[in-house]
């Protein structure tokens, strides 16, 4: 079976997540014996909400999945594992990521996700939010929240995921000064989390959602009530403080987040991804922007 997905995206930001649905219905539609390719000739250019939700679906899919005639845009961004930062010395990834800093993207970041890999892991995201400031030339103000974001993203899936690895990617349109992020693990899902710490009230993903966005941490912790709210207070900083858009994807369940619309809803025709994925498209040049008056 061979899947010709026309992936043509636009720089809407949902765009993206259409032919990731298209795609996940026709594989889950296949025979599981059958081998399904995906051709990618048409993909001159993804954006990480695309890539992202399409690898973490593909990583866990029981079927026999190769994809052909991907581009030298989707070689270059490690398309399938990411550049696997932890398997070289930090001063080699450092070094080639800088390779990246006349460009207006990054490469897939494969990190660890582990407790035990703390410290690597914060010196990998170190690296790729400095590059992505220095990238896009986002002034101060504006870089401190975003460091804020991407941190509670990556320790979202650091304490809840339970799983190994995480991903980042990154891209940004410097005409219309813009950055999207997505972040993503291919872990047990929010409510997979939920129900690890023994909350078996919230049944299903879509209460999952509903209750993470709502900052009723799935964390085990004296102090966990609070901790929930580091979601509130980026969603709060990135659409009030930037007018930017938020998106999470967890099991059968998403949220859509911005000025004017704060939706659940649950996936379309029963589809499911594994794991949890955020995105965020981020407006970077606003002058009176202030992270600390969205800080709990």
């Amino acid at each position: 079976m061979v899947i010709a997905e026309y992936i043509k995206i636009s720089d809407q930001f949902l765009s993206g997540l259409v032919p990731v649905f298209n795609i996940m219905e026709q594989v889950n539609s296949a025979n599981t014996t059958e081998e399904i390719m995906i051709d990618f000739t048409h993909a001159s250019f993804v954006t990480p909400i695309f890539v992202l939700p399409l690898m973490i679906f593909l990583k866990d899919e029981k079927h026999k999945v190769t994809t052909s005639n991907t581009t030298e845009y989707l070689s270059v961004i490690r398309w399938e594992k990411g550049l696997i930062a932890d398997e070289m010395r930090l001063s080699t990834f450092k070094a080639l990521i800088e390779g990246f800093s006349s460009k207006t993207y990054i490469p897939i970041i494969n990190f660890p996700a582990t407790n035990d890999s703390e410290d690597i892991k914060n010196h990998i995201l170190t690296a790729v939010e400095n590059l992505l400031i220095r990238q896009a030339k986002i002034e101060t103000n504006v870089a401190t929240g975003i460091k804020y974001m991407i941190e509670e993203c990556v320790d979202n899936i650091t304490q809840h995921s339970k799983s190994e690895r995480g991903y980042i990617f990154a891209q940004a349109y410097p005409h219309k000064q813009y950055l999207d992020i997505c972040v993503a693990d291919n872990g047990i899902t929010l409510l997979g989390s939920y129900h690890e710490n023994n909350d078996f009230d919230i049944e299903t993903d879509l209460e999952a959602i509903q209750a993470a966005n709502r900052g009723i941490s799935t964390k085990n912790l004296p102090n966990a009530e609070n901790r929930g709210y580091g979601i509130i207070t980026s969603k709060r900083m990135l659409v009030n403080g930037l007018n930017g858009s938020f998106v999470m994807i967890s099991g059968k369940s998403m949220f859509l987040y911005n000025k004017d619309i704060n939706k659940f809803i649950d996936l379309p025709n029963g589809l499911k991804c594994p794991g949890t994925i955020v995105a965020m498209r981020i407006p970077y040049q606003n002058e009176n922007f202030n992270y600390i008056n969205y800080v709990e």
